[in-house]
């Protein structure tokens, strides 16, 4: 088995302690499939027959159970959390219904219990419905859905027929695209027929979802190539319609260089993973273009009221969101901040701004993006020494 060894401990004590308990309990979805294609999993998943509340009693107070949708339980183990599923079968169209007026498709209510086989079979892609167990006495991969060859082959296909996958939850669509943009995987022409026909189904998903989809991605050194895929394939307008709209224009080409940049500094450990930093670094080519500049190494001059206008910029970008207002003031700070960073002054004063560290990696961004001398860097300390306290500040 070539991931056997690869999996971190962490997790095989969690499944073990599952196991010794007398339940089912595997790796599954993601993990399994990036160590296939030999990358480290930024998590893992594990799915068992163990109810939320039998999970509950085996780890005790080191665990809860969250969710209503789709309840899961959160396992604490090493200082990482583990996200612990229970084997689901597929719900019919009366149980998938959360709302009275609802006579579509969408699945409101994922709670209904099943087996191994059937746990599988109403995941979303075939490349997530691969499951490993490192104690079991064969050590192999549990495939139900021919999930080892679209790996290998690189496809995105669904289990099922793909235009219901899509409807049952349309947050699968922009799932597809990460697929396509952080692995180089394609489509599977369905799936693809799917998702440019059916798009505008994503707008049905809430936006507490959608918003954590996009901090997802900028969390990750990939967001330009997932974003490149998303408006390849029409969902980007659904999605971020301001940046789709400008795409091809000059702020929507300078957002790209910034991301591009981003992403090779977020891959090299330069910078820290936040989603206020990853949504300035997307915002700011707009901001400029308020402001009837058209070179990024212009900025602006500061006024009276230029933080409103900023805050205007955001807001319009974020479109379809609510963004909590304290996101909204950390955005509009980090960006504020930028021309400050630029003219080299009042370093005393920056150091102790709330919100340096974030502007100081979008300004990190902004110089490798530009490429401008890296003496503006050096005169711009990294505050944080320690990156749980790093982790910590930075959202």
């Amino acid at each position: 088995m070539p991931i056997k060894d690869k999996i971190a401990e962490s997790p095989k004590r969690v499944l073990l302690r599952l196991q010794r308990a007398g339940f089912e309990a595997y790796v599954v979805g993601g993990a399994v499939r990036d160590l296939l294609l030999n990358r480290e999993p930024k998590d893992y998943d594990i799915a068992t027959n163990a109810t939320p509340e039998q999970v509950r009693k085996v780890f005790g107070r080191r665990s809860r159970i969250i969710g209503r949708r789709f309840k899961i339980v959160h396992v604490y183990a090493d200082h990482v959390v583990y996200e612990v599923s229970t084997f689901r079968r597929q719900p019919d169209l009366k149980e998938r219904r959360g709302r009275n007026e609802d006579s579509g498709l969408m699945v409101w209510r994922d709670n209904e219990y099943g087996t191994l086989e059937e746990d599988a079979c109403r995941r979303d892609f075939t490349v997530n419905a691969l499951y490993f167990d490192p104690h079991g006495k064969k050590k192999d991969i549990r495939d139900y859905v021919d999930g080892l060859s679209d790996v290998k082959n690189k496809i995105v296909r669904t289990i099922g027929d793909p235009a219901i996958r899509m409807a049952e939850d349309p947050v699968r669509m922009l799932r597809a695209l990460k697929l396509v943009g952080q692995y180089g995987f394609t489509l599977d022409p369905a799936l693809k027929t799917a998702i440019v026909d059916g798009g505008e189904q994503i707008t049905l998903s809430s936006q507490a979802r959608m918003l954590e989809e996009l901090h997802k991605i900028l969390r990750r050194p990939f967001s330009l190539p997932i974003f490149a895929a998303c408006q390849k394939y029409g969902l980007l307008k659904y999605v971020l319609p301001t940046f789709s709209s400008a795409w091809d224009e000059t702020p929507g080409l300078q957002a790209r260089t910034l991301l591009m940049a981003r992403d090779e500094a977020l891959a090299n450990d330069v910078i820290f993973a936040s989603r206020i930093s990853g949504l300035g670094t997307m915002i700011l080519p707009f901001v400029i273009e308020r402001f009837k500049k058209r070179e990024l190494n212009g900025l602006w001059k500061n006024f009276n009221g230029v933080d409103k206008i900023i805050q205007t910029v955001v807001k319009e970008f974020m479109g379809p969101y609510l963004v909590p207002r304290y996101a909204v003031a950390k955005i509009r700070d980090i960006l504020l901040i930028q021309p400050k960073l630029l003219e080299a002054r009042n370093r005393k004063r920056m150091l102790k701004h709330p919100e340096y560290n974030r502007a100081r990696d979008l300004f990190e961004v902004v110089v490798r993006g530009l490429g401008l001398s890296e003496s503006f860097l050096e005169y711009w300390p990294i505050q944080q020494a320690s990156p749980r306290k790093r982790g910590r500040r930075n959202q």
